[in-house]
């Protein structure tokens, strides 16, 4: 684990992304950073999917950086799908419908735990969906998708907060933005492979 200082998190995130690689972003701030990825990516001529499970995507923002990096605001924001869930259940589902195949840059999921979190659900129900889906995002990035999971919330209580603990266990990078003037980063060799 290191600790590095906050001004190189899109550096790293953008290094830490390639193929068949999962790396998650966690702390306050971790969605900024999937905005910024993705607006960056969109000006490297790259298709962006982006899954939004905590209902914070800000086009606006994505423009103001596109326009930052002197790019076509239309062109680089025509590269960015978004799909928006508004439940766990939508999230399960639009996770299980991405293919491998799809010739995506990178696809980001905010709130990739935000979604199961909601007190709303049944615990055992939420457990079962985010599994479901923990297993499925390993699959697809075994597979070669670039995937780039963000996590902003915390969990309300501690019944359910080992989800975000076993999604950092079952990614390649995981970057802890929990202070303000640095981050943490953990590089992992391999996927752990989950149970069924």
């Amino acid at each position: 684990m290191r600790t590095l200082p906050t001004s190189s998190a899109p550096l790293v995130a953008r290094a830490s992304l390639s193929p068949a690689r999962m790396v998650v972003v966690c702390g306050d701030h971790a969605w900024t950073l999937g905005v910024h990825l993705a607006a960056q990516m969109a000006c490297e001529y790259k298709r962006v999917l982006y899954l939004c499970g905590d209902n914070r995507f800000d086009v606006y923002a994505v423009a103001r950086l596109v326009r930052s990096l002197d790019e076509n605001q239309e062109e680089a924001l025509s590269r960015i799908l978004v799909a928006r869930a508004f439940t766990a259940y939508q999230l399960d589902e639009l996770i299980h419908r991405l293919s491998p195949e799809e010739a995506f840059g990178v696809v980001i999921i905010s709130g990739v735990c935000t979604a199961f979190y909601d007190e709303d659900i049944a615990h055992s129900d939420a457990a079962r969906l985010f599994y479901r889906s923990l297993r499925r995002l390993g699959d697809l990035s075994r597979g070669g998708l670039t995937l780039l999971l963000t996590e902003s919330v915390a969990p309300k209580g501690a019944k359910r907060a080992y989800f975000l603990t076993d999604l950092c266990r079952a990614s390649n990078v995981v970057m802890r933005l929990e202070d303000e003037h640095s981050f943490t980063l953990e590089r992992r060799r391999d996927h752990l492979k989950l149970a069924e």
